[in-house]
Order: structure tokens, then C-alpha cells, then sequence
């Protein structure tokens, strides 16, 4: 069953995460206030509405049915953003996640019932530092604080051996969570007899630190 996800707010990183959301396969509902807006994502989500997320009544007659996850990406607004906010968690809404500009916005975002705050601009931050810092890691998303998700090209020091023989979870506390060999084959959750050979990329979970520290290792 495809997740119904709500976007509510269309500026650039909403309507990027509408879109986004939507090629991964989620049913998407974008809203804003402005027909303009919506008007430019009409032919690429499941589902727009024209609607002022500050009314409790347009709220209540959008989320009649549920959704997995509302998303509220007009962080730059705060009383609109406060306001959503509270309303979705007064009609029930159990997963509300809000982009949050400052730390103080965030702290009321999460008194009113945010789950999850959304920074992009620190969020970018970090994934560019890590990029910058780590020049042969191919891609790196956060996860929560000090930990990450990256895919990287295993090492010269990993070629011949089989993912037990390194077993980085007990050497390095990172878990592999896939491998692609140099033919673009992707495994996920492979084996320990799975053996690393020159191109092969990992996508490793773990602790920032440990993510380096198995980079640098020769």
C-alpha cells in the first residue's frame, strides 16, 4: 500500500519534497495557500489543494481521512507554521513533522505537537561537510544526531575478503546494509560469505566517527 504523505506549504523545499516523495512512490497531497503555487505542482503529485493551513476548518475537511505522515514545510512562517501544527494535533494527527528555521521555533514546533523537525538548510550543512571532509564517499544521508547512512567504495584494504571475515560490526560497530559490485548489482542485507573485490560500494549505517574511521584505515 503506497504511504499518504501531506505537504503543506509549496515554497522551494516543499515542492521539492512533494515531488521527491512522489517519484518514490508515496501518494502526495501538496497544499498551499497560493493557486500559483499549487498551479505549478498540479501535474506532478497525486493530489493539490488551495487552502490557508492556518483555518482549523480547511484542515479538518483535508485530513478527513488519515495520513502516515504530515509534513509542514513553511518553516520561514512562524505563526502559520505554530498554527498547523497545533490544529493537526488537536484533529489527531499522530505523525507531524515541521521545518523549523531557529531552535526557538523548533522548541514551540515540538510543544505543539511536532514529532520531528525538519532543518534543510543544516541538514544540506552536514551532508556537504561530510562530502567535503570524506572526498570518495559517494553519498551520505543523516540520520539523527552523530549518526549517518553512507554508500562508499570499499577500501583497498577490504578487496578479497568476505563480509565475515571483516565483520565491521563487532571490528567498527557498522552494519552493512547492502553492497553493489562493479557490474551496478545491488544486494541488500547480504551474507557474510560475500566477498568485496575492487569497485565494490557498501552502504554502511553507523556513528559518524565509525564511518570515517573505517574510510581512513589502511
Amino acid at each position: 500500500m503506497k504511504k499518504r504523505v501531506a505537504v503543506l506549504g509549496l515554497g522551494q523545499f516543499g515542492r521539492a519534497l512533494a515531488r521527491e516523495l512522489t517519484r518514490d512512490g508515496a501518494e502526495v497531497l501538496a497544499v498551499d495557500r497560493s493557486p500559483t503555487l499549487v498551479e505549478r505542482i498540479r501535474e506532478e503529485v497525486a493530489h493539490v489543494a488551495v487552502a490557508d493551513v492556518r483555518d482549523p476548518a480547511a484542515l479538518r475537511e483535508l485530513f478527513a481521512s488519515p495520513f502516515d505522515v504530515v509534513i509542514i514545510a513553511i518553516g520561514g512562517a512562524l505563526e502559520a507554521s505554530v498554527l498547523a501544527t497545533f490544529h493537526l494535533q488537536e484533529l489527531g494527527v499522530k505523525e507531524i513533522w515541521a521545518e523549523a528555521n531557529s531552535n526557538d521555533l523548533a522548541e514551540v514546533l515540538t510543544r505543539v505537537g511536532a514529532k520531528r523537525i525538519i532543518s534543510p538548510e543544516r541538514e544540506m550543512g552536514r551532508r556537504l561537510a561530510q562530502q567535503i571532509a570524506n572526498p570518495d564517499l559517494l553519498e551520505f544521508l543523516p540520520l539523527t544526531e552523530g549518526y549517518g547512512v553512507v554508500e562508499v567504495e570499499a577500501p583497498t584494504w577490504t578487496h578479497g575478503k568476505t563480509l565475515a571475515e571483516l565483520n565491521l560490526r563487532a571490528a567498527m560497530h557498522l552494519a552493512v546494509i547492502a553492497i553493489r559490485d562493479p557490474k551496478g548489482q545491488v544486494v541488500v542485507v547480504p551474507g557474510g560469505t560475500a566477498r568485496l573485490e575492487p569497485g565494490t560500494k557498501l552502504t554502511l549505517v553507523g556513528r559518524d566517527p565509525d564511518l570515517v574511521h573505517f574510510r581512513e584505515q589502511k
